[in-house]
Parts: structure tokens; C-alpha cells; sequence
């Protein structure tokens, strides 16, 4: 293990942080809005060598703040909220085939998070043995209409809008972000009908029975998108793009589709658009008008995110980007006052870079096809690549494949080049596409090039690129050195969303190196990050006041839920965030009134009237916010219980319902 510290030069351009292989820094980290501490100009590495198909190493990183607490929620439109942290530390993660053989379908997890590799993946992280079909259902929930994994953006996510129902599922382009897989690691932006289909697919593939439902007539689409999931004998409504349930009045059941339509005041009781959202929208009366519901057909679009790295090959993770993306046939995006489109928040563009060992037979490893090609010399210093016979073209194809969508590249090498009879040719080839020239060599003698690809590759309004070809061709008249290439480069543009990348936070970070190579691999790790001690994190509220932690109350007085006020070390508080469940591990708020952002300094947070049932027993935490943005983690879990003798105010809950 290697761990050193690199001064941040400020103007060096995100290609040439590429081209050095993350030895240097990007731009400077913004200063934050109140400095009572530092934050560091200088990026610190900790470099790991693996030898091993599963490996465990620890990375400590100082400072007070991370991308987790200095989570901010920001507006999109119509009160919908994004996250973006307002102090990212990760700058960069390399991993490198440094060995001989492949290295297949390497993987890092940081602390256990964000293992989201594949369906299998996601639905181990979220799911426990024991639980029932609607614990299931309601944690799948959880994962897929999180704010950490995506945000409602029409005008920013990849289209297309609606599905293609004039063929069968599996031809379907809207596959392409109807994909949690996908998704999850390289688009945050999304829209009702992506986010309902993610949650359908990954329902079925938990053994599930689900169906994806639009609030429109039975031939048209357009509306709003929500799922039902079947489960102890009937259908039930969730909506993951809104984040919200509602419940029946037994206000304990998660209501179906019919019964939202039956009974509109169920929605229009019940906030929507996530715990950050500050404004209740009902959509009751399109519950009222459409029935039956719309079923949208939904296959099982699944993938990986499986990779092989050839000796040679890298994969760069970045938590910034270059402006590279993909918005596919999204119209609302793309229009004729702004032909490049709209950036898709938490944009992250990491590359794969490739420069294939061209000594002895090893540039074989990594090729998809040959012919009239032969390889000189045995070390870096004297290989290369040349015609084996005069007269006729030798070439070499590589294939290059991205599970992440690629948007962008640069192809290229050194070549010499003896006379103008001779060539060194660089073709392209995607979507099947016949060779298209991007580079021939014009000038004799020695020269090193590299030539832009994004113009061929198209990436933006086509379908999602994952592969391409690139072939080197060689020509010579006279003798087979006198056309030649000494080394070949390939650098590939990939989208990822930020919000999936193994961040690393404030402390001893686990993380756990995996892959499914043979023997003989050899891996470089590199984490490259920053660190800040601008301000401390609050600490959480140390209890609660009322009610008492454990103590049955009267539903008739219990107007409020009050706290211990939190103590922060650096300046004041300015908000909480509070939860309140029926469950004791919180894996679901008794309804989505109930898990909120308060909007206030005041360490109470009066109750929404008409959802507690007598008898029961409440947990309820919360969590604190500074003025400065930095966030406590959550307090305790408290309890109260609901007195047997009092029924619910139905005169109050009745005002509720028709408000």
C-alpha cells in the first residue's frame, strides 16, 4: 500500500488528468459558504496492489465532511428535488490490469454501499431471508424512488418518452432506461414511467408479481406512471417517481389503483414528491378518471455491469465530468434553441483506456481479428507491429465494450511511416457501421497521434453505444519495417451517475476488491480524493421530549413531536428531518406525511392529524442540519404508544380529507 499527496494545479483540462492516469488534480473544491475550518487544496492517494479474486483493505480519510453529510436538495420543477453534495472528497478510481492475463469482471464496494453490479446485487442489499412478500415489495420501494439513486427530470433524462407498443417487449428502446441496472449506475435523471418500470422489474425478479399502471385511457400514454405489487390477496399501489403510498382508511393498508379511484381523498391526504419537497401535490382526480388502468407492457430488462480488463487496460471512475452524455430520443431535451441538450444532473464521466501490449504475442490477448500482421521485439522499448508481407494491407481489430453507455473517445498510437507509397491508416466502426476513416497518416518519418472519435461514435441522440471497433492498418511497398506502429491507444468516454460511484467518507473505509479471473491477475487500486474540515457535522438530538421514550400517550393531546435541540460544535442549527413508523427498523413511515424535512430551526415538528391508530406503537428519529449545510447522523430510535381508550379525532381527520 502506497498512500501520497498530490498538489492540485489549477487549469489542467479533465483530458489531461486522463492522459497521466490520475497523477494529477482537477479543479480547485469550491470554498463553502462558512469557513471556520480548511479545505485542502492537495489530492491524497492510496494506491493497492491485489493479487487475490477477493480482497479487504481499509482507507482512512481525515477531514469532518463527505459527499454523504453535506447532502443538499435542490429544486428540478413543479417542486420535484435533486441531491447534489455540497462537498464531494472523491476526485477519482483507477483500476488497472497491471498482470498478464485478463482480469474479469473487476468490482470495488466502499462500506457495503452502492453494490449495485447487478439485480442480484441490488436486491442482497436491500432484502433479508425473513421478509414477508410486503416487506419485499416495500423495500425494493425504498431503493428504487430514493433521492441517492435518482431524481424526477424529464427534460434531462434519456428518452424515449413513452414505449414502442408495435413490436414485441424485447425490441422495445425503452428498455434502455427501463433497466434498473442501468439506472442505478448511469442515469440519476428520470421520469414516472422509468422509475415505475425499475420497481416492477426488480419486484419480479425478487419473486414478485407486479405490473406497471398509467393514469390514462387503455390506447394512449402521457399521464403519470405508477406500479401495483401483488401481495397477501390483493394489489397494491406504489409510486416510486412521487415516493409515495397511500393508505385505506384502516390507515395501515397500502391501497390499490381501484381503491385510490374509488376513494380520490386517499391521494389527496397524502404528500408526494419525497421528504424534501416542500408542497403536497394530489393527483387524486386522475385516479378518478381513468379506470380500468393502463397496464404497460414490461419484460425483464436486466443487465450487468460485468467488465473484462485486458493487460494494459484501465478503468478510470470520476466524480466530476467533461460534459459528455447521452439523451436518446428524449424530445423535451434536444430542441432547436439547444441542439446539444440539457446536462443530466449527477453526470459523472469516467474512461477506459487501453494501450495494448504490442511485444511478442501479447497484443493477441486483446484483438478480434488479424491478418498480414507480425509482431517485432520482446519489451515495450523495441516492440511493434508491422506487415509480415509487402504488398498487401495487415491490420489488427480491437473490440472495445463498456457496460457503462460510451459517449465519447480518442483513438490513436505512434507509427512510422518510410515513404508516401506506404500507410498507417485508423478506422472506426459502430452500430455496425462499415470502417469509417478517422485518421492516415499524410507525413513520412515518425509521428504520434490521437484523433477524436466523438463525431463518429454520435453518442447523444442515437441509441446507447457499449461497443465499438478500432482497426489499425499497416501497408507497405518495399520492405515490412518500413510501415509500422509502436504503440496503439484507445481511450473510451463513458457515462455513470455520481450518486453509484464507491465513494469514500469521513473515517476507516471498508473496501472490498473483487473479481472472477483465474489465477495470476495483477490489479492496481488507486484512490485518489481530498479532505475538508470546513465546518463539523452537528451531533444528533440526544432525546426526545415529548412524548417520553417508551410512554403511552393520549391521541386527543398529541398535537407534536419534540426533541432534544442539537448541539452543533461550529455554528447553529437551521433544519431536521424527521421519521416517524410503525416499524421499528423504519422501513416504512406510517405514511409519506410522515417522513419530512421540517423546514424549521425549532426542535419540534407539529403531527399531521388522522393517521394514528389506537393502541399502536410509534418509533420516530430524527436527524439535524447546520447552517452551513452539514448534516448529524440519525439519533436514536424512540418509542410511544397510542392509548387503547381514545379513537381518532374524526371531525379533525375528516378537515384533513377534504381540505
Amino acid at each position: 500500500m502506497v498512500t501520497k499527496q498530490i498538489a492540485l494545479v489549477a487549469g489542467l483540462s479533465c483530458l489531461a488528468f486522463f492522459v497521466v492516469s490520475c497523477q494529477s488534480a482537477a479543479a480547485e473544491v469550491a470554498s463553502p459558504v462558512r469557513s471556520k475550518g480548511t479545505t485542502s487544496n492537495v489530492v491524497k492517494e492510496h494506491i493497492k496492489q491485489v493479487t487475490d479474486g477477493i480482497h479487504t483493505y481499509e482507507v482512512r480519510m481525515g477531514g469532518t465532511l463527505d459527499g454523504f453529510n453535506t447532502a443538499d436538495y435542490l429544486d428540478t420543477y413543479l417542486g420535484f428535488k435533486r441531491m447534489e453534495s455540497k462537498f464531494e472528497p472523491n476526485k477519482y478510481l483507477v483500476i488497472e490490469n497491471i498482470g498478464d492475463t485478463d482480469v474479469v469482471n473487476p468490482r470495488i464496494v466502499v462500506n457495503g454501499r452502492r453494490n449495485w453490479f447487478s439485480a442480484d446485487d441490488i436486491l442482497a442489499s436491500v432484502l433479508k431471508p425473513s421478509m414477508t412478500d410486503a416487506e419485499k415489495a416495500m423495500a425494493i420501494f425504498n431503493f428504487n424512488s430514493s433521492i441517492e439513486l435518482r431524481c424526477h427530470e424529464n427534460d434531462r433524462r434519456p428518452g424515449p418518452e413513452t414505449p414502442d407498443d408495435n413490436s414485441n417487449p424485447s425490441r422495445n428502446t425503452f428498455k434502455e432506461r427501463a433497466n434498473p441496472v442501468k439506472a442505478a449506475n448511469s442515469y440519476y435523471c428520470s421520469g414516472c414511467q422509468y422509475a415505475s418500470t425499475n420497481f416492477v422489474i426488480l419486484c419480479r425478479h425478487a419473486g414478485l408479481v407486479a405490473r406497471a399502471v398509467w393514469l390514462n385511457p387503455m390506447d394512449k400514454y402521457g399521464g403519470h406512471c405508477v406500479a401495483e405489487v401483488w401481495y397477501d390477496g390483493g394489489w397494491h399501489l406504489l409510486d416510486p417517481e412521487q415516493n409515495s403510498f397511500y393508505l385505506e382508511d384502516d390507515n395501515t393498508t397500502i391501497a390499490s389503483y381501484e381503491m385510490v379511484h374509488k376513494n380520490p381523498s386517499l391521494a389527496a391526504r397524502t404528500h408526494e414528491g419525497g421528504f424534501a419537497a416542500t408542497e403536497v401535490k394530489h393527483r387524486g382526480p386522475g385516479y378518478k378518471k381513468n379506470y380500468p388502468p393502463h397496464i404497460m407492457s414490461v419484460e425483464q430488462w436486466l443487465s450487468t455491469m460485468a467488465m473484462t480488463l485486458r493487460p494494459g487496460e484501465k478503468f478510470i471512475r470520476r466524480w466530476d465530468h467533461i460534459g459528455k452524455y447521452r439523451c436518446g430520443f428524449n424530445r423535451r431535451n434536444i430542441k432547436p434553441d439547444r441542439p446539444d441538450g440539457l446536462l443530466p444532473y449527477q453526470l459523472a464521466d469516467g474512461k477506459i483506456i487501453y494501450r495494448p501490449r504490442l511485444a511478442g504475442t501479447a497484443f493477441r490477448r486483446g484483438i478480434v481479428s488479424e491478418l498480414n500482421i507480425k509482431s517485432i521485439g520482446t519489451d515495450a522499448q523495441s516492440a511493434k507491429l508491422q506487415p509480415e508481407v509487402v504488398g498487401w494491407p495487415g491490420f489488427v481489430i480491437y473490440k472495445v465494450s463498456s457496460p457503462y453507455p460510451i459517449v465519447g473517445g480518442i483513438v490513436g498510437g505512434k507509427f512510422f511511416r518510410k515513404t508516401t507509397a506506404d500507410a498507417c491508416r485508423i478506422y472506426v466502426s459502430v452500430h455496425d457501421s462499415d470502417w469509417i476513416e478517422v485518421w492516415s497518416a499524410k507525413e513520412t518519418g515518425e509521428v504520434e497521434k490521437r484523433v477524436a472519435i466523438d463525431k463518429v461514435l454520435n453518442p447523444k441522440p442515437t441509441p446507447a453505444i457499449y461497443d465499438y471497433y478500432v482497426k489499425f492498418e499497416l501497408h507497405s511497398e518495399a520492405a515490412p519495417a518500413n510501415a509500422c506502429m509502436t504503440q496503439a491507444y484507445i481511450e473510451t468516454d463513458v457515462q455513470m451517475a455520481a450518486t453509484s460511484l464507491p465513494a469514500l467518507s469521513v473515517g476507516v473505509n471498508r473496501v472490498v476488491y473483487r473479481d472472477k479471473s483465474g489465477q495470476g491477475r495483477r490489479v492496481r487500486i488507486t484512490h485518489g480524493w481530498s479532505e475538508s474540515s470546513a465546518t463539523r457535522p452537528p451531533l444528533p438530538p440526544a432525546g426526545p421530549v415529548a412524548p417520553g421514550d417508551g410512554s403511552e400517550v393520549d391521541l386527543t393531546s398529541l398535537s407534536k413531536l419534540a426533541w432534544e435541540a442539537a448541539k452543533d460544535p461550529d455554528g447553529y442549527i437551521a433544519d431536521y428531518h424527521i421519521q416517524v413508523s410503525p416499524r421499528s427498523d423504519m422501513l416504512q413511515p406510517i405514511s409519506p406525511d410522515f417522513d419530512r424535512i421540517t423546514f424549521s430551526a425549532k426542535p419540534q415538528w407539529p403531527i399531521p392529524q388522522g393517521w394514528f391508530v389506537k393502541g399502536r406503537t410509534y418509533y420516530w428519529r430524527v436527524r439535524a442540519k447546520d447552517d452551513w449545510g452539514a448534516w448529524s447522523d440519525w439519533s436514536g430510535v424512540w418509542e410511544f404508544r397510542i392509548s387503547e381508550g381514545n379513537l381518532p379525532n374524526k371531525k379533525l381527520y375528516s378537515a384533513v380529507i377534504n381540505k
